[in-house]
């Protein structure tokens, strides 16, 4: 948790740079609703990361300590090197399975969702794949490679990915044929025939072309999947793939088929159901459509919710059981009604009128039982509660829930 809170700051830092790169260059690559829709992504990973990480963490270390085969002094250099590069082939292997069937790519599948490619799109993270790609991690152990060495590593060549989700960047020269590159990785997330499963890699580009899944930049790259998920829902958009799957599982008659779908390469669908209409690539992007005047609400609600989630990880250690599962509710519920408001749902007024009441008023009564530091911050979110609420009444009657504009 403590690396997150490092790094995250970082990461703003970063996008607010190529924010205001884009902004002079005349190449705009953000939209208000995608980017804080992969921001908030990442907030919900980041509150199941705890808890899946086990999945990961218990199986190494119960491996490393009863069958490893070596034993390194953790000063060699090469343990260092050697497991940088082992963690990253481990991560080949493990990013291309989730591509290759139908269960795994559905937890891979919000990471590629977005329809623009900037930086915030590598906070766009599947909040169950760790779920799914620890095991591909296990045979470090086996190597001797220590829980923290490995765990540094791997946090290591995470956030090396997170520069080359960007369009700013050209070809680099030689560096091309040994790391993997913004052009590499802009490859990687085309919807085009000739780059759908291509270009695996994490930092270093030779496991695919030692594997025969590279290609390079060669013509304009299109974003997103081909089974567009049309949300702005970062909770919603978590589903996609498995709703597909399951209403697949329903329809078919076959019960082999029921079952095996799951496991079957990435798009295989029982035979009986393939005239079933699946969601189609559209020629626009998936857009907005709130009222323009509630652009700034919108952005003010994305920066609360990230700084809930930044409490969140500050308090964890440290704070009573209810608290944090009472903040992760309320995260998970402002994620989704912010979601709805950019996507313009008829619910909208309502649910997030509901949402700044409920929010205000729990607020204001937890202040009573907290201590007194964290009855402070308790009266500060039902202010801010009650403030929201008055702001978004004053829009709805300004706008009279007139029909939203394309933003």
């Amino acid at each position: 948790m403590s690396v997150a809170i490092l790094v995250f700051p970082l990461y703003i830092l970063l996008m607010l740079l190529e924010l205001a790169y884009e902004r002079y260059a005349g190449r705009p690559t953000y939209r208000l609703a995608d980017a804080s829709t992969s921001i908030n992504t990442a907030v919900l990973r980041v509150l199941l990361e705890g808890p899946l990480r086990l999945l990961l963490i218990l199986p190494y270390a119960w491996l490393y300590e009863h069958a490893r085969l070596f034993d390194w002094d953790t000063q060699s250099p090469w343990l260092w090197l050697g497991g940088f590069i082992a963690v990253d082939f481990c991560f080949y292997w493990a990013h291309r399975s989730l591509h290759r069937y139908n269960l795994l790519w559905g937890a891979h599948q919000p990471h590629h969702s977005s329809e623009d490619f900037n930086l915030s799109t590598a906070l766009r993270k599947g909040a169950f794949q760790t779920a799914f790609d620890w095991p591909f991690y296990l045979p470090l152990a086996l190597l001797g490679v220590p829980l923290p060495v490995f765990l540094l590593l791997l946090g290591l060549q995470l956030t090396y990915q997170f520069w080359i989700h960007t369009q700013h960047v050209g070809r680099l020269g030689w560096l091309e044929q040994v790391l993997i590159t913004p052009s590499h990785h802009r490859v990687h997330h085309g919807q085009n025939d000739c780059y759908i499963d291509k270009n695996h890699g994490g930092v270093f580009i030779f496991w695919d072309k030692l594997f025969g899944t590279y290609t390079e930049e060669r013509e304009p790259v299109r974003y997103g999947v081909t089974t567009p998920v049309s949300t702005f829902d970062p909770i919603r958009l978590q589903f996609s793939w498995w709703r597909l799957l399951w209403a697949d599982a329903l329809a078919t008659r076959s019960w082999w088929d029921k079952l095996r779908l799951w496991w079957m390469p990435t798009g295989w669908r029982p035979r009986d159901v393939r005239t079933r209409p699946w969601p189609k690539m559209a020629d626009e992007k998936f857009q907005s459509h709130y009222p323009p005047a509630l652009k700034a609400y919108a952005f003010v609600q994305f920066v609360s919710i990230n700084l809930l989630a930044l409490g969140f990880l500050v308090s964890v250690k440290r704070a009573a059981v209810w608290e944090p599962w009472a903040l992760v509710l309320v995260i998970l519920v402002s994620c989704i009604s912010l979601g709805r408001l950019f996507e313009g749902r008829p619910c909208l007024w309502r649910l997030e009128l509901w949402r700044q009441g409920g929010l205000g008023l729990l607020a204001l009564l937890a202040s009573q039982w907290l201590s007194s530091t964290q009855a402070q911050v308790a009266l500060w979110l039902a202010a801010f509660s009650l403030a929201s609420l008055l702001w978004l009444s004053w829009l709805a009657l300004q706008t009279r829930l007139a029909p939203a504009a394309r933003s």
